[in-house]
């Protein structure tokens, strides 16, 4: 009896794993989109800082001399929300790893004790 419930546990985390496979796909591939966007909106940011385009940054006036050591910080600050994107979607795929490999550690668990169990049962 116990044999079939490990059996039905370790099947369980097979699907599941195969389950967060799927989603690990879709999350490199927003993982990598939302890197893409931000590092466009910081190139922008950038070059519009550099040639006076940009004034100010959320209500603040950003200074007349501009130098250049800040530029990337002010860029930075306008492309946040890129940003917090990016940082979202680097964190959903880690997640997803862990996950993964949290599963793979109990399926290997459960695996063995079905081999000790199974040799139990054909003494």
């Amino acid at each position: 009896m116990e044999v079939t419930n490990i059996a039905d546990t370790i099947n369980a985390r097979i699907s599941k794993i195969e389950s967060l496979c799927a989603e690990l796909d879709e999350a490199g591939t927003n993982k990598a989109n939302a890197i893409a966007d931000y590092e466009l909106a910081f190139a922008v940011a950038m070059a519009r800082i550099a040639m006076g385009k940009v004034n100010q940054i959320e209500g603040e006036q950003l200074p007349e001399a501009r130098p250049a050591t800040v530029l990337a910080k002010y860029a930075a600050g306008l492309c946040h929300k890129e940003r917090a994107n990016m940082e979202i979607a680097t964190n959903a795929y880690k997640s997803l790893n862990v996950k993964i490999d949290t599963l793979m550690a109990t399926l290997n668990a459960k695996q063995s004790i079905m081999r000790h169990m199974s040799k139990e049962v054909n003494m």
